[in-house]
């Protein structure tokens, strides 16, 4: 498991009571910014001499929102209320990710795909679970993809593998839940770091 720090809340001015112009009251809500915090072992791998583009996850369109999902039972689906992510999930697993490669300090380049970046290799993910679930009574929090890297030049699939982390908190403790959002965070993207830079390592020698 990962070192991460606690979550960054940034608790914009979106103040409970405050009146709109047509006189409507606003709900106010919490924005959550998850951060990762690359473990002191990731920086003593080998480096790389060739660089990566990130691609925004793909996602359902329950899970492409700044909402965030909470699974009481399988096929429901609903929403924290009063709380947001500060993107939406797959736009901020892709900033997480981009994160944890420059944190590593193994890679010559990294950036998104709207970067402008000249990459070697692009990774792509399918995002299929950012979400709390609820199961036997116990909260989860939950992250799961698939995840390709693929050759830039030609789109060819160099190297596949699916993802998954899993961190339990007490019920209706909000503090706690996004707390165990870093701690899924922490151990996925460290996993899928030194997953794509031995793999496109590998894959750059067979050339």
């Amino acid at each position: 498991m990962s070192a991460v720090r606690f979550p960054l809340l940034l608790c914009l001015a979106l103040l409970a009571g405050c009146t709109s112009l047509l006189g409507v009251q606003r709900q106010s809500f919490t924005i959550y910014a998850p951060g990762y915090r690359a473990p002191a072992a990731a920086a003593g791998g080998p480096r790389v001499d060739w660089q990566l583009v990130v691609e925004t996850p793909l996602a359902s369109d329950t899970l492409n929102t700044a909402r965030i999902v909470v699974m009481p039972k399988p096929g429901v689906i609903e929403v924290y209320p009063g709380a947001r992510w500060s993107d939406p999930a797959p736009t901020l697993m892709r900033s997480l990710i981009v994160q944890g490669f420059e944190q590593s300090g193994r890679i010559v380049g990294v950036g998104s795909a709207t970067s402008g970046l000249s990459g070697d290799y692009a990774l792509a993910l399918d995002l299929h679970a950012f979400q709390a679930e609820i199961r036997d009574g116990v909260s989860h929090a939950v992250i799961r993809f698939q995840a390709r890297l693929l050759d830039y030049r030609n789109s060819h699939v160099v190297a596949s593998r699916a993802f998954s982390a899993d961190a339990p908190f007490p019920a209706n403790d909000t503090a706690a839940a996004f707390a165990a959002f870093e701690t899924t965070i922490g151990q996925v993207v460290s996993e899928l770091v030194d997953w794509s830079l031995r793999e496109g390592t590998q894959a750059r020698k067979s050339r």
